[in-house]
């Protein structure tokens, strides 16, 4: 699996404080966030970080402000923190070994949908800003009202969440899983397609599709002048 995109230790560094009035390192949170799900999940090594560059792009190209550019780096980081619980790694340690999808089991489905939840509600705690909370709590709300936690819709799903929704779907379904193989780029988006303005923003789709056709380009461009 590749392992594409900035890593968050690296560039400036983020210092806010909290609401215990402490500072709080952003970087250093987001690197530590980071490395333990990946040290819990080995096979989603540089899931966060393509997650940060490909959204970047994405964010760029439905124009998004500079300010919310930079918390939707953040957020790519800081999304699935809430896989850290022990009540829910637990649940899908056992069935990754396995090879089985953990997704399939009514039981754990319902513990793993709870982690939006315990994700928000740590970055709460530790003071992050509410855009990023909020996007963290609804990046598995669909467009349609269908998802969780609060069966959001539409606009009311922050456009934060919404961004990353379609960019951990292409991210995942492009990547290898203990219970699946990956799907090509075509497969997937082919696939995000179907499901615009059913799971995801109909106005974001698009741009991922531009985001990954331009960057294709750019890489081909770069093959055919090596090979000249």
């Amino acid at each position: 699996m590749g392992t594409t995109g900035s890593n968050p230790d690296k560039g400036k560094t983020a210092v806010s404080h909290g609401t215990n009035g402490r500072r709080r390192n952003d970087t250093v949170v987001m690197g530590a966030v980071q490395r333990k799900l990946e040290a819990l999940y080995p096979y989603m090594d540089g899931h966060w970080q393509r997650i940060a560059f490909e959204a970047a792009a994405l964010g760029e190209e439905i124009d998004l402000s500079t300010e919310t550019l930079e918390q939707l780096r953040e957020c790519a980081y800081l999304m699935d923190i809430g896989m850290i619980d022990e009540s829910i790694h637990a649940l899908v340690a056992n069935c990754t070994k396995t090879g089985v999808d953990y997704m399939q089991n009514p039981d754990i489905r319902r513990s793993v949908e709870k982690h939006p939840v315990i994700g928000a509600q740590r970055l709460k705690e530790l003071g992050f800003p509410e855009p990023i909370v909020l996007a963290v709590r609804h990046h598995h709300e669909w467009f349609n009202g269908w998802g969780y936690p609060d069966g959001l819709a539409g606009q009311a799903v922050p456009v934060l969440a919404r961004v990353l929704a379609v960019v951990d779907a292409f991210v995942s379904v492009t990547s290898d899983r203990p219970f699946r193989a990956a799907c090509t780029q075509a497969e997937a988006l082919e696939e995000i397609n179907g499901y615009s303005g059913v799971q995801f923003d109909p106005m974001v789709v698009p741009a991922l599709e531009k985001v990954v056709r331009r960057k294709n380009h750019v890489i081909k461009s770069l093959l055919d002048k090596t090979l000249e």
